[in-house]
């Protein structure tokens, strides 16, 4: 149980990261002709991505790794395959984010529209929704 919960606070407060991070893109993107609030949401992103996004992921996957140790027969069911695929998917936008971060905070002129900011903030959102929806029904 202490797995499972650790892994629950975890992942909480990933996506609260991931989320919050896009939303502070789409800020960015909106407001990149602002120096001051430029500096400001590169600094706020930036903080929120080492501070609270990627240690919030190192311990969902610690917790995730606990649970499937303690019980690796788990393994033999293929909801668990599915759901560990979306898993490395939401990794991605973990990945993604800081990559537009990253170019977004430069002086590049080839950035994402604030519309593709806010579609690619809507996708952690349904990854995370099916991540749930197979651990709760675990169909298969």
């Amino acid at each position: 149980l202490f797995c499972k919960w650790l892994h629950l606070v975890a992942v909480i407060s990933w996506m609260c990261g991931i989320l919050y991070g896009y939303r502070l893109l789409i800020y960015l993107r909106e407001n990149r002709d602002n120096a001051s609030s430029k500096a400001l949401l590169i600094k706020m992103s930036r903080k929120l991505y080492r501070i609270i996004t990627m240690p919030a992921m190192g311990v969902t996957f610690l917790g995730g790794i606990g649970m499937l140790t303690l019980n690796p027969a788990i393994f033999q069911q293929k909801w668990i395959h599915v759901k560990l695929t979306l898993v490395l998917g939401l990794l991605a936008t973990s990945i993604v984010m800081r990559k537009l971060l990253d170019k977004l905070a430069g002086d590049g002129d080839v950035v994402p529209t604030s519309k593709t900011l806010r579609i690619l903030n809507e996708v952690p959102t349904l990854l995370m929704m099916a991540i749930v929806a197979l651990a709760v029904f675990r169909p298969f």
